[in-house]
């Protein structure tokens, strides 16, 4: 069995609710991921995702266009039950929190890497031809 511990990314980019759209564009681009996660201080307060900046214009913050709905997770979480809890949800990421901080980020993407990796190990030689 899968734990979040196991697939997370340690240590996630975080930005400011005030933050401009480009500089979430810059971080995001600059880190090479999908999602960041919109703090007040040490406090979650949303998420924002690639897909929420297109087409918005510059002027904007972080704040008009982040999602408020942030999955969190543990890392004794198990894969199976964080893939529950994204499912249906716009956006493919929850926050990993350790005694109430935030110590990583777990994605949709990492979820299917994990069972990817599994399949393979599992399949019965014939199928992975």
């Amino acid at each position: 069995m899968a734990y979040v511990r196991d697939l997370m990314s340690l240590g996630a980019v975080t930005v400011s609710p005030a933050a401009s759209l480009d500089e979430a564009r810059a971080k995001l681009h600059a880190h090479r991921i999908h999602h960041l996660i919109v703090v007040d201080g040490r406090q979650i307060v949303g998420v924002v995702s690639y897909r929420d900046l297109i087409g918005k214009g510059d002027e904007l913050a972080v704040r008009e266009v982040m999602s408020r709905d942030v999955v969190t997770v543990v890392p004794t979480d198990t894969a199976r039950s964080v893939a529950s809890r994204l499912l249906g949800r716009t956006h493919g990421c929850a926050a990993v929190l350790e005694r109430d901080e935030l110590a990583g980020v777990l994605t949709t993407t990492d979820l299917l890497r994990a069972i990817s990796a599994h399949a393979t190990e599992t399949a019965p030689a014939q199928a992975r031809r």
